[in-house]
């Protein structure tokens, strides 16, 4: 009996230590390594928000939970973590450890390597592209240099033609416009190398830290109180990565529209490939401190000028070349694209964006998922397209360009926000050339420009110019008057009927000392000072197929005989 008793004893402490063991494994279960994958990715202009995902059984008790394989370079401060699952779980933080392994630096800092020397050659080639334009721009200003002073001397013995000095003006205006403009593009390619480069040289140093291999572990210390499944999100904030818009416009002229379809471009070299995972653009700037800046005090010095005598007259003509040049685009416009309308084959469609307004920023999620690789290459998806109603209209400054340029007065939808970019420009499918938008808010009326349509024809033809400086008896007079007339020409060789704004500039005097007179216009313009440009004349007329308009003006400027004014 007192045997059977102590057996009975023994069993019992047996299943109460079992239970024990039980209850000791599960109060504390200890680092689980968990393998994740991203799964979400939100673009910023400039940076990215990363979603990695682990699906983990747990068991009750506290765990730490492992992410493997973190690149270095994220935003430690940036860092969220959620989840879901069956099983009732409290989430008490997460930190980043760094690990160093003797492993020998892998494959991925060979190709790291390349990629820098390869965007170190490019910046150099840019490089050496301004050190041409600088050149270039020396050579225009020795002109201008050798002209201010040869023009005069010449003037005493022999008068150069009009066309001649027209001819040199707007080819200085044009080179030195040219020239302007080429330097933006390739400042803007080094910038965009530059960041390149940076973000690649920031994952080479994390790769081969102390000539070992880092390796980052992300841990979410967490407790569970309920056994099952969880899913555990981790974001964070990454560099190396941004996003633009470009647009393709098309227009169609007997229906009145334009197609204007926008483009996300979205390029990164994060130091990790983007695989199958969802992707929203985003219009918010989290890198950009959203604190107003410390106001400070104006205070007036007065200004001491450098001495750059052999520079100013250049400037000068930069200055009014670049200035032209922005009256052009801001006035003309450009041909896009006819649409034939005869159904013979479905063309594939385009499955754009879903379009939300968050707060102040606006997102776009690409509707599949996708990849996108950590090599710098560049990704085009469909955002939107909106068909614009649009009245075509041509626009011509033959003063500077002998263009005639097609665009439209459009409205934008109101539900979309357009961000500056490129736009890319398509006449019957075929592509024509390029032109931009700026920012355009959502209701917002802008104008569209298309290009340069050869089917509209624009002259400018100086008639004559007459100098009087001779007052009575062969005496020569203090004073000389200048006596021009100018003949514009408009032919439209298009097969419809096109409306034409023709813009020119009169001359405006801001010295006492010089007279400007305007006699004889063979057509009144609808504007004189257009849209509050002192001198800037504007004609609106429209012309049937085959038509040519002609508007004839003269005017004059008197000034005194030993002044030197440019262009007259």
């Amino acid at each position: 009996m007192r045997s059977k008793t102590a057996i009975r004893f023994i069993k019992i402490i047996v299943v109460l230590g079992l239970f024990s063991l039980n209850m000791v494994s599960g109060s504390f279960a200890g680092n689980l390594p968990a393998e994740s994958s991203i799964t979400e990715v939100t673009v910023y202009p400039g940076s990215a928000r990363v979603t990695r995902q682990a699906n983990v059984d747990l068991s009750i008790g506290e765990h730490s939970i492992v992410f493997e394989g973190i690149i270095p370079q994220l935003d430690e401060n940036s860092l969220t973590v959620t989840g879901k699952g069956t099983a009732d779980v409290r989430i008490f933080g997460a930190y980043i450890k760094s690990e160093y392994s003797k492993v020998a630096v892998d494959v991925r800092v060979e190709e790291l390597q390349t990629l820098i020397l390869g965007l170190s050659d490019q910046i150099q080639m840019e490089t050496a592209t301004i050190e041409i334009l600088r050149k270039e721009r020396e050579y225009l200003d020795s002109i201008i240099l050798f002209s201010g002073h040869q023009v005069p001397k010449d003037l005493v013995t022999t008068m150069p033609s009009v066309e001649s000095l027209e001819g040199v003006r707007g080819f200085l205006f044009e080179r030195f416009s040219d020239v302007e403009k080429r330097k933006q593009a390739v400042n803007i390619k080094i910038r965009e190398l530059t960041k390149e480069k940076e973000a690649a040289q920031h994952q080479l140093n994390g790769l081969r830290s102390s000539g070992s291999k880092q390796q980052r572990l992300l841990i979410i210390d967490l407790e569970c109180a309920k056994a099952g499944t969880f899913a555990l999100d981790v974001s964070y904030l990454v560099h190396g990565a941004y996003w633009r818009s470009v647009y393709d416009a098309r227009a169609a002229f007997d229906k009145g529209e334009v197609e204007l379809t926008s483009f996300g471009m979205i390029k990164q070299t994060t130091g990790e490939d983007w695989e199958n995972v969802h992707l929203t653009l985003s219009t918010a700037q989290p890198t950009v401190s959203g604190r107003m800046p410390y106001v400070e005090p104006w205070i007036l010095n007065p200004y001491h000028p450098m001495k750059r005598e052999r520079q100013a007259s250049g400037m000068f003509i930069r200055q009014k070349a670049m200035m032209d040049v922005d009256k052009v685009q801001s006035d003309a416009f450009t041909l896009s694209e006819e649409v034939s309308g005869m159904p013979m084959e479905k063309e594939a469609t385009l499955v754009y964006s879903q379009t939300e307004q968050k707060g102040i920023s606006v997102v776009y999620k690409i509707v599949r998922p996708v990849t996108i690789k950590s090599d710098g290459s560049e990704n085009k998806y469909p955002i939107s397209s909106q068909v614009l109603k649009a009245n075509f209209e041509y626009s011509t400054y033959p003063r500077l360009k002998l263009f005639v340029y097609l665009g439209s007065r459009v409205v934008n939808s109101k539900d979309l926000q357009l961000l500056s970019g490129q736009v890319n420009l398509f006449l019957d499918s075929d592509y024509i050339g390029k032109s931009s938008i700026d920012n355009i808010g959502p209701g917002e009326d802008f104008n569209l420009y298309l290009g340069v349509d050869e089917n509209v024809k624009i002259k400018r033809k100086q008639v004559s110019r007459k100098m009087d400086d001779v007052l009575i008896g062969g005496i020569k007079s203090t004073t000389r008057t200048t006596t021009f007339e100018y003949k514009l020409t408009v032919e439209n060789y298009k097969n419809k009927d096109i409306n034409v704004h023709l813009f020119e500039a009169m001359p405006i005097s801001q010295n006492e000392r010089i007279k400007v007179k305007t006699f004889e216009v063979s057509q009144k313009p609808k504007d004189k000072d257009w849209k509050d440009r002192k001198g800037v004349w504007r004609w609106e007329f429209s012309l049937k197929p085959k038509e040519k308009k002609e508007i004839v003006y003269s005017f004059s400027v008197e000034h005194p005989r030993d002044m030197n004014i440019p262009g007259i």
